[in-house]
């Protein structure tokens, strides 16, 4: 049995978030005041960030790691394979922090450690579906929100799919189930 991780593995760090993910995040977090998007890529989450938002994308030479003025929030996909040292640099000058990423990513010891010492605390993970272009991992997908200050329970939002054949990151799950023919009005 292989017990030791791949080695020769290489993580494909250029995973783009689809638009409707992004919109749905953004107008679940609701952002405001300073934000920046320290990983643009294709600008899928910048597109519905609030007007003004900074952003950082080091194939457009601006280095996420030299960024030093503070912001009220950080919205991205962050590179996987670079999760740690992100979220470490993040806490440093943010008070909101949101990454989309396999939620395992948050609970290693070493992270958790990280956020409690930053002063942070694990304020919200929305459970989203894998969308098909990322890394199909077998781990579930979903945007972690940490909070300088928070020392709250951590609340569990579901965006995940209900139904067969609904678009995973398409629009928000409704309420299932019919009305009975006997129903008053209104109900």
């Amino acid at each position: 049995m292989h017990l030791q991780p791949n080695r020769n593995y290489t993580s494909n760090d250029d995973v783009q978030t689809p638009p409707v993910l992004a919109r749905r995040l953004v107008e679940h977090f609701r952002p405001r005041g300073r934000v920046l998007e320290p990983c643009r890529g294709d600008g899928n989450f910048l597109r519905f960030l609030p007007k003004g938002t900074a952003w950082c994308e080091i194939k457009a030479g601006r280095d996420f790691f030299a960024w030093d003025k503070q912001v009220d929030w950080i919205v991205t996909n962050p590179p996987w394979s670079q999760v740690r040292r992100f979220l470490q640099h993040a806490m440093t000058i943010s008070e909101h922090v949101v990454f989309l990423f396999t939620i395992n990513h948050v609970w290693t010891r070493a992270r958790l450690r990280d956020i409690r010492t930053a002063g942070f605390g694990i304020k919200q993970i929305v459970l989203v579906d894998m969308p098909p272009e990322f890394p199909q991992s077998g781990f579930p997908l979903g945007a972690v929100h940490v909070a300088r200050g928070w020392t709250g329970p951590i609340a569990l939002v579901d965006f995940t799919m209900r139904e067969p054949g609904e678009c995973p990151g398409g629009e928000m799950p409704r309420a299932r189930g019919r009305k009975s023919q006997s129903s008053p009005p209104g109900s």
